[in-house]
């Protein structure tokens, strides 16, 4: 359960969900891959560096085609078509 504030939007969770969600994490593996990073330049293009540990939990590797999209108006979607073969 959480609580929205009207003026800003922004959601409170209660704790015990908190606690709930990051076991349910931990569980997939996916605690901590969360990762910061900047958006550089390689010749006309924008660039997005994944890090190691995020690379090898999703499987991707050096010749991956993926295919990136816009989710809503703030989000960048990267999804995987291909794996490439060793």
């Amino acid at each position: 359960m959480a609580e929205v504030c009207r003026a800003c939007g922004e959601i409170f969770w209660l704790e015990d969900d908190v606690a709930q969600m990051e076991k349910r994490a931990k569980e997939l593996g996916i605690w901590g891959l969360e990762h910061k990073t900047k958006v550089s330049v390689a010749g006309n293009s924008l660039i997005i560096r994944i890090p190691r540990k995020l690379a090898q939990f999703l499987g991707l590797d050096k010749g991956s085609e993926v295919v990136v999209h816009p989710y809503g108006k703030d989000k960048l979607m990267v999804e995987e078509i291909t794996r490439h073969k060793k």
